[in-house]
């Protein structure tokens, strides 16, 4: 007996100290946020309590530092006239600075970026070979772009509504003070100097950078409007009025900035039956940093007033701010993130309102310009950002604490652990209300902020949650996890503050007795005018599917929205239009069951772009479609894309359809906690299996999309565990099943294994909110959520990062075998068309090359990034504008590309292997017996569709079938090479 009681007190004494380590501290939050303790906004204001601004002022030209450099190219320059650097991709040029003092110094530097569409500039700046704060780390230069207006004859489309204007970027010398403005920050960048000798490094993260002098100091403050308009004595009122139309710009500093129509009778100019621009598109100049230029022939020299007419009712309750530049100068403070008001429609406002500014502008050519700031809000937004990582922290000692128990049965003494649990989220709360406080006070006009209303519901969430302080680790859904949580909601709150969207129609600068146009016109006017816009409704043509076969217009539907339509018509009319004289009608196709249909009655159009490329094959077994293989230039088309996107368009000897675009996982994970932990990011499944002990013992998990709450796992989840373990799915002939093959045993047991022994977690309803609040730090996702959580989660910025997916070392060719499917869209000729060759040449045109990148590009320029394709075309893909660290993985990965084939009856083994994981799974069957039930299943049902399309009868062969694969498919397709 004494022996038992000695026992039990030494397990006891064991508990304790396990437990003593982690929350016997003084600070017993777990804490993996340290990322964004050195942002600038913190970094700032501890420095500012320590050291002074300092304002000497020094430059250094590249031929004072050569003997710094030896290593990096050096050359004159003609443009810039002196020497400059060259460096290459990820060298470092170091400037040796010195100043008298310790203290703060702003930096300027001298750059020429010979851009091609794609990207902007990024450098990495550190001091001392010390990054001083995150922003340094990739740091954006500007680079201007100029809007070239059309030649009149190509400026309308075919239905008369306006084009938007091309833009090219200005390859130019920009003297550049480093600041990011999408931080919100009132002035450029602080670096923090000692005393004598700094070395600044300069790492350009990207060929075709050119350095020149850097700068110390020499920033102008900005005055007050006092002070300014003091510095014009003798100035008199101008007489005339300068009106400005907003849509027409000249340069601007981001390619997704581009000008609108809206439809009103007081828009200037307006037209009730086409889309003419009349107005700078709020939507696209919506990111913090965003500047248009405008060029104003001013016709005296004076004092003006300046009022703009403009609407923003999609932030209801928000205000939004600007910055005005006059030649590239802020004025005076008062217009540096002037505030505008949420508004229900179009208004008039006067800068100053109730005692407006006025404007001081010299007789001819001035640059006035607009910019986006988020300068109001940035002080507000990091204290959201604070609340939110010690929400998470909370939640992650909680679940440390209870190991993620979330049993009601079970009654946890929290507050023993964390004695302030209570006090801390009431302070949550207090922190949030004052935050929404602060920002409904913005808008003195609105009397809620309804947009960002959701912090008050987490404020009283958080307060709910502290009345039973011993309760919350069974709601933690409340708190922190998913959707639905006081973390979430924060989150999201913060995506809309940083959102500053307005539309501008016109701004105007005037004398002050200038009358303003009313901004809506008046009742009678609206009236006619919706009037006109209705009737004309039922006789516009655009976007109507038609197809009348007595002309010789090609018709081509399209499977995405009017909005990729739009872009692709004007394409085709101004560039194969012109080159080949053939006429092409492009219209929208609803759903692909409208082929079904108009098949029946023979109405199908010539051309289909963007149909999934699973469908074809369906059509091609029917006879329905044209096989592309037998046309001349077929191989010289496809040499730019992986055979193994072609595998699900093969139907015997044809090949059915050009794949367009491809889908695929990616690895997504957590810098900030992967640091935190100590981890390195996965590069095969073993690492993975390594890592896990680590993170399921901080409450963290791995995400397969496997584990998504949808009960069927199709082949784009469950293929790629045969590929990488070798194996097939189909046999050759496709007639019966092999999945009693080992290899497949072994690929189905993995998949299974782990989740039953690795513990996966089986039932994720949003991988994107596990991952942004990191419960799920790392787990593999498709492109779609690179935009999600870019745009979506500012408050990840440079936390997380994208890698290619982790594989399995094959022995026998020494690399890391990676295969994902990379289902994507694809392009058919329909069989019934009578314009074959023309039909042929179109796809010719529209595959190659130079028309997909010019169309990824434009669809970068008209709609923004979140629309952007991946094209099937690697050449394409890598002149495409998507960003440089996900467009490298994609390339990486697009390597490893490979699809299921289609087959009379593939379903019924997509469908079983589904079945045999959530058997083995949920039901926890053995993986073999699930597979022998299946067998049967499979075999019957390949063999009755295999009847049916007669390739069997009564089980006997009378035609051969030969399905592709990765190692057969270069009897259909050449393709491009895998070894580049």
């Amino acid at each position: 007996m004494k022996k038992k009681g000695a026992l039990i007190l030494i397990l006891l004494m064991i508990v304790y100290l396990a437990v003593q380590p982690v929350f016997g501290t003084t600070d017993p939050f777990i804490n993996s946020d340290s990322f964004r303790n050195t942002t600038y906004i913190r970094k700032l204001r501890s420095w500012l309590d320590d050291y002074e601004i300092r304002s000497d002022t020094a430059s250094i030209a590249p031929d004072d530092i050569i003997a710094d450099n030896p290593e990096i190219p050096y050359y004159y320059n003609e443009s810039y006239g002196d020497n400059v650097f060259a460096p290459i991709a990820m060298d470092m040029v170091y400037y040796p600075v010195i100043v008298p003092a310790e203290g703060l110094y702003r930096i300027a530097l001298d750059y020429y970026y010979d851009t091609a569409f794609s990207t902007n500039p990024q450098i990495a700046i550190s001091v001392n070979d010390e990054i001083q704060y995150n922003e340094l780390s990739k740091l954006k230069l500007e680079v201007d772009w100029e809007s070239l207006p059309r030649e009149e004859a190509k400026r309308y489309n075919r239905y008369g509504d306006e084009l938007i204007p091309d833009s090219v970027p200005l390859n130019r010398w920009y003297h550049y003070y480093l600041e990011d403005v999408q931080s919100g920050e009132k002035e450029s960048y602080y670096l923090l100097l000692k005393a004598g000798l700094n070395q600044i490094g300069i790492q350009s993260l990207q060929d075709d950078l050119l350095l020149g002098k850097l700068y110390l100091g020499g920033y102008e403050e900005i005055p007050s409007y006092k002070n300014y308009s003091n510095n014009y004595p003798n100035a008199k009122m101008a007489t005339e009025a300068i009106v400005v139309q907003a849509e027409s710009y000249v340069t601007k500093n981001d390619v997704e900035i581009k000008p609108g129509y809206y439809n009103g009778v007081a828009m200037t100019p307006s037209n009730h039956k086409n889309a003419i621009l009349n107005l700078l598109d709020g939507n696209s100049t919506s990111r913090g940093g965003v500047r248009v230029d405008y060029q104003v022939e001013v016709p005296e020299t004076g004092f003006y007033r300046l009022s703009l007419k403009y609407k923003q009712n999609s932030l209801a309750g928000l205000a939004v701010a600007r910055n005005i530049y006059i030649n590239g100068k802020i004025p005076f403070k008062e217009v540096q993130g002037y505030l505008f008001a949420a508004t229900n429609s179009w208004v008039n406002h006067t800068i100053g309102a109730e005692e407006p500014y006025l404007f001081y502008l010299e007789e001819g050519i001035q640059t006035i310009s607009l910019e986006s700031t988020t300068v109001h809000i940035a002080e507000t937004v990091d204290s959201l950002y604070r609340v939110m990582e010690e929400i998470n922290s909370l939640g992650l000692t909680i679940k440390s604490i209870t190991s993620s128990s979330e049993d009601t049965m079970i009654d946890w003494n929290l507050t023993k652990y964390l004695p302030n649990l209570a006090q801390d989220l009431n302070n949550y709360a207090d922190r949030v209300e004052a935050a929404y406080d602060y920002v409904n006070a913005l808008d003195p006009e609105s009397r809620q902020a309804s947009e960002v209303s959701i912090l008050k519901a987490a404020a009283n969430q958080l307060r709910r949650l502290a009345k039973s302080p011993n309760k919350v680790q069974n709601r933690l859904g409340e708190l922190c996890d998913g959707s639905g949580s006081a973390y979430q909601f924060i989150g999201n709150t913060i995506g809309s503050l940083v959102n500053e969207r307005m539309d501008i129609d016109y701004f105007v600068f005037h004398p002050e007795d200038y009358k303003l146009k009313s901004a809506r016109g008046n009742i009678f006017a609206r009236f006619w005018y919706a009037i006109k816009t209705f009737f004309y409704s039922f006789f516009d043509p655009r976007y109507k599917i038609t197809s009348n076969r007595e002309d010789d217009v090609l018709e081509v539907w399209v499977a995405q929205s009017s909005l990729y339509v739009n872009i692709l018509q004007n394409m085709v009319d101004t560039g194969f239009t012109e080159e080949t004289g053939i006429q092409v009608r492009l219209n929208v196709l609803p759903s692909s069951q409208k082929l079904i249909l108009n098949n029946a009655t023979g109405t199908n159009p010539d051309v289909v772009l963007s149909i999934d490329s699973w469908e074809p094959y369906t059509y091609a077994l029917r006879g329905m479609l044209e096989d592309l293989r037998i046309y001349p230039g077929f191989e010289d088309i496809v040499s730019e894309i992986y055979p193994n996107n072609f595998i699900p368009v093969i139907y015997e000897d044809g090949v059915y359809a050009i794949p367009e675009t491809q889908g695929m996982q990616l690895l997504f994970y957590r810098t900030d906690i992967f640091d935190f932990l100590n981890l390195e990011a996965p590069n095969t499944w073993d690492d993975v299996l390594n890592i896990l002990p680590v993170l399921q013992s901080s409450q963290m998990n791995y995400y397969h999309p496997l584990g998504h709450e949808s009960a069927f796992k199709g082949f784009g989840l469950t293929s790629p565990f045969f590929y990488m373990m070798g194996a097939e799915v189909y046999s050759d002939n496709g007639f019966t099943t092999v999945l009693n093959q080992e290899e497949n045993i072994e690929a189905l047991r993995f998949m299974t294994d782990i989740f039953n022994i690795y513990n996966l977690p089986q039932q994720v309803a949003s991988f994107f909110e596990h991952f942004r609040s990191g419960t799920l730090p790392i787990g593999l996702g498709s492109i779609d959520l690179y935009l999600q959580i870019k745009y979506a989660c500012p408050e990840l910025t440079g936390q997380w990062a994208v890698l290619p997916i982790p594989g399995f070392f094959n022995p026998e060719t020494g690399e890391i075998e990676r295969w994902t499917t990379t289902y994507g869209k694809s392009s058919i000729i329909f069989s019934s068309s009578k314009m074959k060759d023309e039909a042929w040449e179109f796809l010719r045109w529209y595959h190659r090359t130079d028309t997909q990148i010019a169309y990824v590009q434009n669809i970068k320029m008209y709609l923004g990034e979140r629309y952007m394709i991946v094209p099937a075309n690697i050449e394409s893909l890598k002149a495409s504008p998507w960003d440089e660290e996900i467009k490298t993985q994609i390339i990486s990965q697009a390597r490893w590309s490979r699809i299921p084939a289609i087959t009379p009856g593939s379903y019924i083994i997509e469908r079983e292997i589904s079945n045999i994981w959530n058997k083995v799974v949920i039901d926890k069957m053995n993986v073999r017996v699930a597979v022998n039930e299946s067998i049967a299943k499979i075999n019957r049902e390949l063999s009755r569709k295999f009847e049916e399309f007669h390739y069997l009868e009564k089980g006997k062969v009378i035609k051969e079938y030969i399905v592709p694969n990765h190692n057969n498919v270069s009897r259909w397709v050449k393709g491009r090479p895998y070894e580049e």
